[in-house]
């Protein structure tokens, strides 16, 4: 964003590195080996290939708003299968990391808002 001043503007770079770091050990990390009745092995590499993407996304500043709110979309689907396919116990032990980078991508998202209009 042009109107940021120079703190700012490094504030946000440090946050959608973060973003993109959360994406890259999400699609590190993504299918639980505990799962009684694992997802097909295709979903899980689907799943790991749109992470990478957001994570460029995210990177890139022409593409940040709509990364930050891909990934903001992602971590709540990300929620929901958690609780649905891996159970409980596993989806509040992932529970922090999901919310922590979906309330910085929705921070970030918010924050470049504008960036949508110009389009």
């Amino acid at each position: 964003m042009q109107r940021d001043n120079p703190a700012t503007r490094r504030v946000y770079w440090v946050l959608s590195g973060l973003i993109a770091a959360a994406m890259g050990l999400a699609a590190s990390g993504s299918g639980n080996p505990a799962t009684v009745e694992p997802l097909p092995n295709w979903i899980n590499v689907g799943a790991n290939l749109l992470c990478v993407l957001i994570a460029v996304l995210v990177l890139l500043p022409r593409t940040r708003a709509i990364g930050a709110i891909a990934a903001a979309a992602n971590m709540m689907m990300s929620m929901v299968t958690n609780v649905l396919v891996d159970g409980a116990a596993y989806a509040l032990l992932v529970l922090p990391f999901n919310i922590v980078t979906l309330a910085v991508s929705v921070l970030v998202a918010w924050h470049h808002r504008q960036d949508l209009r110009r389009g």
